[in-house]
């Protein structure tokens, strides 16, 4: 299968659903990661242009540890909007990855770069196959099928309660290493908030661990739509 996970800022795939890209990445199926914005406000110190170029290498480091292509869509944080232009911006990135099924964010999350995500993704899901629908001219083609979507856990997993798990204990360290990528956040997150972003990644994955019996688990909800649903475990 084609795997894309999209996720509002760089790290957040890292954070929520990195395991199950590297379980996916480890049984030969193709993973994608597209970051909409920048991270152009994550430093207090740096500047904006700045700390955007460091975030977009250390997204393109944790993409590389899983042999994942990249898609940065190079807009400012806090400036995702549902529109028709960033959804045309989406259906090129879904049909460039040729995606059988997409991981993004839930659309109850705490911020609104996140819930705007989540929204867009899933009207660009449907009209990625749609023949008759142009994305931002390029030369992907329209998918035979509308790809399906899962929802990733959101910042503490508030409001959030899986419908399905994915084992990740075998990844683990990859999933470290992955997020570990981001250092500008990691000190930042100290900075700004006072606590070790890496061991709160850590602390869910084993909570999530603890309510589906692994040592470590990510959670996530199938998205219910016609014409998506299927017999079949599409999780890995």
């Amino acid at each position: 299968m084609n795997i894309l996970a999209i996720g509002a800022n760089p790290d957040d795939i890292e954070f929520l659903c990195a395991g199950t890209l590297a379980v996916y990445a480890n049984r030969g199926d193709k993973v994608s990661m597209c970051y909409l914005t920048t991270g152009d406000k994550g430093s207090r110190t740096i500047p904006p242009a700045e700390i955007a170029g460091i975030r977009q290498e250390e997204a393109k480091n944790a993409a590389r540890l899983i042999d994942a292509d990249v898609f940065p869509l190079n807009i400012p944080d806090g400036e995702v909007e549902v529109s028709l232009h960033m959804r045309r911006m989406l259906i090129e990135v879904i049909r460039r990855a040729k995606a059988d099924l997409i991981i993004t964010h839930n659309n109850r999350d705490y911020m609104s770069d996140h819930n705007k995500t989540s929204q867009l993704v899933f009207d660009a899901s449907f009209w990625a196959a749609s023949g008759s629908f142009d994305g931002i001219p390029g030369d992907a083609l329209c998918l035979e099928e509308r790809p399906s979507i899962f929802y990733m856990d959101t910042l503490g997993g508030i409001g959030f309660v899986p419908q399905e798990y994915v084992d990740i204990t075998a990844v683990m360290d990859l999933k470290i290493e992955m997020l570990s990528q981001h250092k500008s956040q990691l000190e930042y997150m100290k900075q700004r908030d006072g606590f070790d972003f890496l061991d709160y990644m850590i602390t869910a994955a084993k909570y999530r661990g603890y309510q589906s019996g692994a040592k470590y688990a990510e959670g996530f909800i199938p998205e219910k739509v016609y014409p998506t649903l299927s017999t079949k475990r599409l999780l890995p």
